[in-house]
């Protein structure tokens, strides 16, 4: 199978844990995804199939929209509710969500982040999450990500905020809700995390592992988007269909037009081949996924 699948993921399940049940299940080798979501986390998974699994770098690099729980009070080992609680302070006041949201907008635009303890970074070869579970905390450098939008939905207790963040790739949003907390002189974990669109691929349109399966015993595939399809907002190049040995031989390709800068959707004829790219003026097919 060679395609994309939007996967809501379940809360207590981790990422991996979903491509290996889906690699069982779809009888595929290479199963892969477009960036981790939190073992406690639920929402948006975009599992990579057979030569898909190419494109992970192309769709991880896209913005990400995230519901989350800001809970005041206390924080914990993980920035999450599954961690065990390490610092606790009663809030210096009852806020209210024009409060939050004015701490929140202090953190729109570009921001350095420090990445969690808790993480799937990697240092010296080994996850950052398997160094903490020991005790070993490393000092990982600031990063910079983008924040385009926070906007807090409500409050959702006497201490809970629940807002929605739009942010770039490789936001920590556990950090962020910590980091807006102290602003204001505050503790606060994540008490709820859902991604709810990551790209394209938005909540509304995911399955959840059982509706897979179902649809795998019904010998219905349609819940695997077509690699054309993931990059259909790609500008897109069209060879002479004259050229189908060059392009598979990885031969020089001729081409008349004016390429697109960067990547673009490679087709000869109207068989789409991959992701391309300009090199010495001339079409190159980057990454094949047929």
């Amino acid at each position: 199978m060679n395609g994309v699948v939007n996967v809501l993921k379940p809360p207590s399940m981790s990422s991996n844990g979903v491509t290996v049940y889906l690699k069982r299940l779809l009888d595929e080798k290479r199963v892969g995804h477009a960036g981790t979501l939190d073992p406690g986390a639920a929402g948006v998974l975009v599992v990579l199939l057979g030569r898909s699994s190419r494109l992970s770098d192309y769709l991880m690099g896209h913005d990400k929209t995230y519901i989350a729980e800001m809970h005041l009070g206390c924080t914990t080992d993980t920035l999450d509710s599954y961690g065990a609680i390490c610092k606790q302070q009663t809030p210096k006041q009852a806020y209210t969500v024009a409060q939050i949201q004015q701490a929140a907008d202090g953190f729109v635009g570009e921001i350095t982040q420090i990445p969690p303890a808790y993480s799937a970074i990697k240092v010296d070869g080994k996850k950052s999450y398997e160094l903490a579970r020991k005790g070993i905390n490393v000092q990982k450098a600031p990063r910079k990500i983008t924040i385009h939008d926070i906007r807090v939905l409500e409050q959702t207790g006497p201490m809970q905020f629940l807002m929605e963040i739009r942010c770039s790739k490789g936001t920590y949003i556990r950090t962020l809700l910590e980091d807006i907390a102290a602003s204001i002189g505050e503790l606060a974990y994540t008490s709820l995390l859902v991604r709810s669109c990551s790209g394209d691929h938005d909540i509304s349109r995911a399955y959840t592992l059982d509706e897979i399966a179902a649809m795998v015993q019904a010998g219905d595939d349609s819940f695997c988007i077509p690699p054309e399809q993931v990059v259909a907002d790609l500008p897109k190049v069209y060879l002479q269909s004259n050229q189908k040995f060059a392009v598979e031989n990885g031969q020089r390709l001729r081409y008349t037009g004016e390429l697109p800068q960067g990547q673009f959707a490679l087709y000869c004829g109207d068989t789409f081949y991959g992701i391309g790219i300009a090199e010495d003026g001339c079409p190159k097919l980057k990454i094949p996924l047929y």
